[in-house]
């Protein structure tokens, strides 16, 4: 059976570390077949990247350099996460990069809703999508490597597609593993995944304390791209439940044996994140 393949990248330029990345991956053979494509970074609240709450916009820039030096300029910056996002992208460095490369970015919080159905629902039967997020046929997906609490556990690849849903996401913490698999069969277009594990967060996602990684992990797969990070975050495999539900539901590779795992071993970057306290 072939493997997913997962790459483990050390390094602390974020735009070096992301180019080096999607080249590894080929990812211009799959990008130069979308039409449009969305950037979905990591933007929880307004704080800057060195605590691992935030996307390093770096590795933004590395991606549409990428981009920009094969032709491919169809891409737009797109998050919706709790804080205004506009401001965020110019006090991140978010806007400057874009604007650099002429590329658009999206506020989804402020962008219109569309209604999409679920097909064969497991328990939401639709979500409120921003409208970028329906008008586009490729996501480059760039979360951080951070703990969750409550039932998710990790926010990795997979939740970070949460940022999808138009304004208000709070439902989703109910029941999450199986709202987690209606959304992504809606979301499921993640081409490209680049987690930024740079600076971590341990503990919890926003009150939690940064640990320095250094390192970003990137697949094709998205499920496989999180299997390897909460392994390097030292979580036992099973423990994050959504992992081993989306395998099942034909998102991605979940069990490590089934991933091929390219450059640094997780042995040699992992570290003991503190749990959340739910």
């Amino acid at each position: 059976m072939e493997k997913s393949i997962v790459l483990v990248k050390k390094g602390t330029d974020g735009r070096e570390l992301a180019y080096e990345a999607l080249t590894e991956l080929k990812a211009e053979d799959v990008l130069k077949q979308c039409s449009k494509i969305l950037i979905k970074p990591n933007i929880t609240v307004n704080t800057p990247a060195v605590t691992g709450v935030t996307t390093h916009a770096t590795i933004v820039e590395g991606v549409l350099q990428f981009m920009s030096e094969r032709g491919i300029r169809n891409a737009i910056i797109g998050e919706g996460g709790g804080c205004d996002i506009t401001q965020a992208y110019e006090e991140l460095g978010f806007a400057e990069i874009a604007r650099r490369y002429d590329v658009p970015m999206a506020d989804f919080n402020k962008e219109p809703e569309v209604a999409v159905k679920v097909p064969e629902p497991v328990i939401q039967d639709e979500f409120g999508l921003a409208k970028t997020v329906t008008e586009c046929d490729c996501i480059i997906n760039v979360p951080c490597l951070k703990v969750h609490k409550w039932e998710s556990r990790v926010t990795l690849c997979m939740k970070n597609m949460m940022g999808c849903i138009a304004r208000d996401r709070s439902f989703m913490h109910r029941d999450f593993n199986k709202r987690l698999m209606d959304l992504l069969k809606l979301t499921k277009k993640c081409r490209v995944n680049i987690i930024d594990g740079i600076v971590g967060r341990e503990g919890d996602e926003i009150g939690g304390n940064a640990v320095g990684v250094g390192i970003i992990v990137a697949s094709r797969d998205m499920v496989a791209a999180d299997a390897v990070g909460a392994a390097i975050m030292e979580f036992s495999e099973g423990e994050v439940r959504h992992i081993s539900l989306a395998e099942q539901y034909g998102f991605g590779i979940g069990v490590l044996e089934r991933i091929e795992i390219r450059g640094a071993s997780i042995v040699s970057v992992k570290k003991p994140f503190k749990r959340a306290r739910d």
